[in-house]
């Protein structure tokens, strides 16, 4: 008798399951279930899946992504962001143009997706692992919100505690690196621009503090931040800082990090 029971309330909860509505308009067929990873730093962009990616806005299904894969992602252009990640090769496939449809995707042993038609791909070695580039397009509802650093600076900001103490966790969850550059007074924490559109991508966003609190940010995106004043660089960056901070160590900074990136081009 116990068993009958749960076996009938297991095909509930399988119908009920069925039934639930899919926020995400992208997904035609969802044959991977969603994971959770708890205690997981973001890095960057995760998707909210499963997830298609295409060949081009609304195009031809080529692969299909876990829930919170870690992706890079270019900005959104009209709804959509271009993106890339890697599988893992043999040696053996080192060199080839494709990968199968139905085919596993596998990043360090783990399965993040499914090929779900042929697709042309790059090849890699590491040093240490063989790896495929696997680049596609998909909308912008299949990214979440949360995992868009830009998008928690922002949400940051409004908060008005520009404290360092106050940005630890934030720093620690981007996976951000210390110092990108040395200058007198200035402690500065960064991550770095996706790779799809540069191969040796440069910032996306650098964090600027000065006694442990800060006072303006480098960056590669657009930004909306209160009480600030915002210069665009000589290279493709912008810095801004708050109103707050004197306008002289405004410019010395910024000559500073100019002729800083003349040196490292």
């Amino acid at each position: 008798m116990k068993y009958k029971f749960y076996v009938i309330f297991s095909i509930l909860i399988l119908f009920s399951c069925k039934n639930e509505n899919k926020k995400d308009s992208e997904i035609e067929n969802e044959t991977i279930p969603k994971t959770t990873e708890k205690n997981q730093h973001l890095i960057g962009e995760r998707i909210d899946g499963p997830a298609n990616v295409r060949d081009k806005p609304n195009g031809k299904i080529l692969f299909e992504l876990k829930d919170n894969t870690l992706v890079e992602c270019t900005p959104l252009n009209k709804n959509w962001h271009q993106i890339l990640v890697y599988t893992d090769i043999n040696p053996k496939e080192y060199g080839t143009d494709s990968l199968k449809k139905g085919r596993s995707i596998i990043t360090n042993n783990e399965t993040i997706g499914i090929i779900k038609n042929t697709l042309v791909v790059d090849t890699g070695y590491d040093g240490k692992n063989y790896y495929a580039i696997l680049l596609g397009y998909t909308h912008k509802n299949n990214i979440k919100p949360e995992s868009i650093i830009e998008n928690v600076v922002e949400k940051k900001l409004h908060e008005k505690n520009y404290n360092l103490h106050n940005w630890d966790k934030f720093i620690r969850n981007f996976d951000m690196e210390r110092d990108a550059f040395n200058y007198e007074g200035i402690e500065s924490f960064y991550n770095y621009e996706n790779s799809i559109e540069d191969p040796s991508p440069g910032f996306r966003i650098v964090l600027l503090f000065e006694k442990k609190k800060l006072i303006g940010l480098l960056h590669s995106r657009t930004l909306a931040i209160p009480y600030s004043e915002t210069h665009i660089l000589d290279w493709p960056y912008f810095i801004t800082f708050f109103k707050s901070y004197s306008r002289d160590k405004q410019l010395r900074l910024i000559n500073f990090i100019n002729k800083w990136f003349q040196g490292v081009d």
